[in-house]
């Protein structure tokens, strides 16, 4: 029964419409996910049958808009990736991007938890992302790794995760505890010219 559920509502997620659950991000990142379907569709002003024949139930609702969440925290990524001259550095940029989601927009942060925790979220754009970053990585003989990248990534995301639950802050020996297993010696010498307790000081 899980596995048919969380497969038909990965169909359904992946095909929403942008434009219309703009309103709805916009109220959970206010408000949290501790309302009715009713209450929602009051707030924004459609009806609860507009509602669930847009997304069928509460929870492939919550799972689109956090969906969309991690699009949109991608893209701040990607801009400040920008400034970064390699793939540890972009990969800091990472960390950094969900330290700020934590203290920032903490309630799609907590349900990003529950949904990856339960193993609702297989494919997140943020394991993309992680995926692309750590495969720059090898070719800039900065990385290397003994197990499949992704599924490092997910290692990788769920330690995160696990530490932003209980501290607004992530710690330079935290992030040497990510990086040690995948930097090469040149990769070392990269991440030892970073000042990493002044990128992470509370944002």
């Amino acid at each position: 029964m899980y596995i048919i559920f969380a497969y038909f509502a990965e169909k359904i997620f992946m095909n929403y419409n942008h434009s219309k659950i703009e309103p709805l991000f916009t109220f959970y990142l206010e408000n949290g996910f501790n309302h009715s379907l009713q209450k929602i569709a009051d707030t924004i002003k459609i009806t609860k049958k507009t509602l669930f024949n847009r997304y069928f139930s509460k929870i492939n609702l919550e799972l689109c808009v956090v969906d969309y969440w991690e699009i949109k925290s991608n893209e701040r990524i990607k801009q400040r990736m920008e400034f970064t001259n390699n793939a540890v550095e972009k990969l800091i940029m990472f960390l950094f991007e969900l330290q700020y989601c934590k203290n920032n927009e903490s309630f799609l942060f907590q349900k990003k938890k529950e949904f990856f925790l339960e193993k609702f979220i297989q494919n997140s754009p943020h394991i993309t992302l992680l995926e692309s970053i750590f495969k720059m990585g090898i070719k800039e003989e900065l990385f290397r790794f003994d197990s499949d990248t992704k599924v490092f990534a997910y290692f990788f995301l769920f330690n995160t995760l696990f530490l932003l639950l209980s501290d607004n802050l992530i710690y330079t020996e935290f992030i040497s505890f990510l990086f040690d297993p995948i930097l090469t010696e040149k990769g070392k010498a990269v991440f030892k010219d970073i000042d990493i307790e002044q990128i992470f000081k509370k944002n």
